[in-house]
């Protein structure tokens, strides 16, 4: 069974978020990353406000509780821009672009921009289907997304996620 669809820089943004979404090792480093800014930020606090010992103290929790709050809405609008900039940079542009996606009983086939790729289905850890897309988590580099605007009907699309699941039975 194969499928087309058309893609943008922004569907790549997304792909790349939802990957580094499921990363345990990103979800680290963001953790890392507030408890070193909170950190930082009470240490400031308690050095910068004039006062007694709880004073300080209260405005050191105070300052880190609202860095705690603000930090992860700060970051996300810087990281997506960059991310478009690194697809704008490797793709050439905004697009759209084509990808094909076939669903073979050796492997997931995509090809895209020219270049065909093959994901044997013992490499496929998991197929997730969410609200806008049929997601095949690999093993190793990262996710092939197809969006539902590859399917012509819902019929479609439910044959295609059984036929993948039939292929790849072990994938949760």
């Amino acid at each position: 069974m194969k499928v087309s669809f058309d893609f943008t820089v922004d569907d790549l943004v997304d792909g790349a978020e939802r990957a580094v979404a499921r990363s345990g090792v990103a979800r680290g480093w963001r953790w890392q990353r507030l408890v070193v800014s909170c950190t930082l930020t009470a240490i400031v606090a308690y050095i910068a406000v004039p006062g007694s010992d709880g004073t300080k103290l209260f405005s050191a929790i105070l300052a880190a509780i609202l860095c705690a709050a603000i930090l992860p809405f700060s970051s996300g609008g810087g990281r997506r821009h960059r991310l478009q900039q690194y697809f704008r940079e490797q793709f050439g542009g905004d697009g759209p672009f084509t990808c094909e996606v076939e669903l073979t009983p050796q492997a997931l086939v995509t090809v895209q921009r020219g270049a065909r790729n093959e994901r044997q289905w013992s490499m496929i850890r998991a197929i997730q289907v969410t609200d806008n897309s049929v997601d095949f988590i690999t093993q190793g580099a990262g996710s092939v997304i197809v969006r539902n605007r590859a399917f012509k009907s819902r019929e479609e699309h439910d044959a295609f996620i059984d036929l993948a699941r039939k292929y790849a039975p072990h994938a949760r």
